[in-house]
């Protein structure tokens, strides 16, 4: 693969990603030493990174940045390509937070600026729905008359389920 996924730069972080996803953890953390380092992973995840620093990086949101990025390649096919082996996309919330929060994003019309906090509140409901704090209490308990966040966490719901989901409003 000629890309510019294949920077020696990112090697580290490429080696880190597949350790992390084929250890069945969420998130790593890695040096960025140089310039050039931080161009590089900054060009990846769309946005400035200093160094020297430390960088927490999710496998979700690195999956989402690459989703959206300008070759719309997976995390588990580029890591696939940077390796030159099959990847194993992981079970649970990888295979489908990463499409759920595309999905948002094309079908939904939330603006940029909103996008972070919508996320924050679906989370939270989901947490509630899905997770280990269940309250006990039904959608409309937990999302009120919220339309919005209510079809963000049923389209999160089905995906989570493996079930397929409507995309009209």
């Amino acid at each position: 693969m000629t890309s510019p996924y294949d920077r020696p730069e990112l090697a580290e972080l490429w080696r880190l990603a597949l350790a992390t996803m084929e250890s069945g953890r969420s998130a790593f953390s890695i040096r960025v030493t140089d310039a050039d380092t931080a161009e590089a992973l900054g060009s990846v995840l769309r946005k400035h990174v200093d160094h020297p620093a430390r960088r927490q990086i999710s496998l979700v949101k690195l999956d989402e940045h690459l989703r959206h990025g300008p070759h719309g390649l997976s995390l588990v096919e580029v890591l696939a390509a940077v390796h030159g082996r099959a990847v194993t996309e992981p079970a649970g919330q990888l295979a489908w937070r990463s499409q759920w929060l595309a999905q948002v994003r094309r079908y939904d019309d939330v603006p940029e600026a909103d996008f972070a906090a919508l996320i924050a509140k679906a989370d939270t409901v989901l947490s509630q729905l899905l997770g280990n704090d269940r309250t006990g209490k039904g959608l409309r308990d937990l999302v009120g008359d919220d339309v919005l966040l209510a079809r963000v966490v049923l389209r999160a719901t089905a995906l989570a389920h493996g079930v397929p989901h409507n995309h009209e409003k």
